[in-house]
């Protein structure tokens, strides 16, 4: 099965939208993902999940986030080829190399008319 990165937009930013990752990673697994795993507390999600449009893997997850805990967030799913794209893309990696202190904004066509 492949991999797959998930971005809640908003989640853990100040006091609003709170989630706990333990939660999260239960809820991904209730949906039937495995291997998921969390960055820090950051609503970045790592995990192994049937092959399928990573569009449709973001839609039955944005649907379960206000059942579970009661607030909404935009959720964005990225193949790891998609992820590569969007690293390898980065313009200013001759001079801007400390991974600590960069960013992404993933702008991509499927997600446009969501955001």
């Amino acid at each position: 099965m492949p991999r797959y990165v998930v971005l809640l937009r908003g989640i853990n930013v100040g006091k609003a939208k709170r989630v706990a990752m333990a939660e999260l990673r239960t809820m991904l697994d209730d949906l039937g993902f495995t291997a998921v795993k969390t960055l820090l507390n950051s609503g970045n999600v790592v995990l192994t999940g049937p092959e399928a449009d990573p569009a449709e893997h973001a839609a039955r997850i944005e649907a379960a986030i206000p059942e579970r805990f009661g607030l909404t967030s935009r959720t964005v799913v990225l193949t790891a080829e998609e992820l590569r794209t969007v690293v390898d893309g980065h313009p200013f990696a001759d001079v801007a190399d400390n991974g600590s202190r960069m960013m992404a904004y993933v702008y991509l066509r499927r997600w446009t008319r969501r955001w």
